[in-house]
């Protein structure tokens, strides 16, 4: 559960209009109120999918494996796989990957499935291949993965952004992993639990560079044999790739409260509503605008404490109502103010360029219809002011 204080103080502001001019004041009471709400993601079934595809290196962790070198112990593998972004936090994964393992087996004792040789040296020897000192493990295989995924920045992050210049997801999953038969390696297949670290650094919207490490633990009889010393088999692998999101990306948020608190907060705008309109003489702090036209009421854009940046659930519904007010009426300018009251000039005309940008690329709003100053506007410091002419 979380809090926030929805302001009923609105600034009136004015628009243009020729045939006649008149002097209007307003007065509104500035009040908070607080309440307990969750925050719900939503999106349709075809929306925030993405594909990736990865080639990197596989290393097989079995029980002789470590005779071989690094370099002689890492193949070639591939990995392709399509997901889903569940909420801004969790999201699901499925998909293929594979190609070759190289391990070692030292010749020495071992149980094998249903032979009571390894069929490997056995495949060997008939070919004339000396394996008294031992010999390599030649494997192909392919694996189906699903996977759990958890983006870490937005599970420990107030903004839940929906694209960052990087992503970092954790992740777990099952498997199956399958061998396939040649040259005296056995068609099996084994589940395997595995996990990893996924990380993408976004070059643009749609596309971005894919970093995949992770680990597989499987049975010991996935290279064969199963009693030299282990209770399982292991994988290790790094791919790297590209991340492409496909159809419709994004998330629409709504905020659920309780029915008592929702019944309280529209006795509370009601009221509000009714001494604007009433004109009544309120005993808090009032705002006063002298305009030469009518009114009309734009909501504030409240900035996190000293900082440029905002809380994207709760402000991004007031620029959205202003975006749509400007589509709404073409012949409307605006001028966006960042307040210095306490407050640096420089991080309130940031503030302000920032809403300013915002409608420009994410809702196409022209920016000659846009200008930005800074000014005292009062004790609130948070906040930015839109202010129409």
């Amino acid at each position: 559960m979380k809090k926030f204080a929805i302001i009923s103080l609105l600034l009136a502001v004015s628009f243009s209009t020729y045939a006649q001019e008149k002097y209007v004041e307003t007065t509104t009471k500035t009040e908070t109120v607080s309440v307990d709400y969750k925050t719900l993601y939503k999106s349709s079934f075809f929306s925030n999918w993405y594909v990736q595809g990865a080639f990197g290196g596989t290393m097989l962790l079995g029980e002789d494996d470590s005779a071989l070198s690094f370099g002689d112990r890492v193949k070639p593998g591939f990995s392709i796989a399509i997901g889903k972004q569940i909420t801004p936090v969790f999201g699901i994964r499925v998909g293929v990957d594979g190609n070759r393992l190289l391990g070692w087996n030292s010749n020495f004792g071992g149980r094998y499935p249903n032979h009571y040789t390894d069929p490997r040296k056995e495949y060997l020897d008939n070919k004339g291949v000396d394996t008294s000192n031992g010999y390599d493990q030649d494997i192909k295989y392919y694996s189906l993965n699903a996977d759990f995924m958890v983006d870490l920045i937005n599970a420990f992050s107030k903004e839940k952004r929906e694209l960052k210049k990087w992503d970092v997801e954790a992740y777990v999953g099952i498997a199956a992993l399958s061998t396939i038969e040649r040259k005296g390696i056995e068609k099996r297949t084994l589940f395997a639990g595995r996990g990893g670290i996924s990380t993408t650094y976004n070059i643009c919207k749609r596309v971005g560079i894919n970093l995949d490490i992770n680990g597989t633990i499987t049975s010991a009889t996935f290279d064969g044999h199963d009693n030299k010393g282990t209770d399982f088999d292991g994988l290790c692998s790094a791919k790297i790739g590209l991340k492409w999101r496909i159809g419709k990306q994004g998330f629409k948020t709504a905020h659920a409260i309780s029915a008592s608190q929702y019944a309280a907060l529209s006795n509370y705008l009601a009221a509000v509503k009714t001494q604007q309109m009433d004109k009544a003489e309120p005993k808090e702090q009032i705002v006063v605008i002298p305009a030469e036209k009518d009114n009309i009421l734009v909501p504030y854009v409240v900035f996190y404490d000293g900082k440029e940046t905002f809380n994207q659930e709760l402000q991004m519904v007031n620029i959205s109502n202003i975006a749509k007010m400007l589509k709404e009426n073409a012949e409307y300018k605006m001028e966006i103010v960042g307040n210095t009251n306490s407050t640096k000039a420089e991080i309130a005309e940031k503030r302000a360029n920032k809403v300013k940008e915002i409608l420009i690329n994410r809702y196409s709003i022209n920016g000659d219809r846009l200008t930005v100053k800074t000014q005292d506007m009062g004790e609130d410091s948070q906040t930015v002011h839109f202010i129409n002419r």
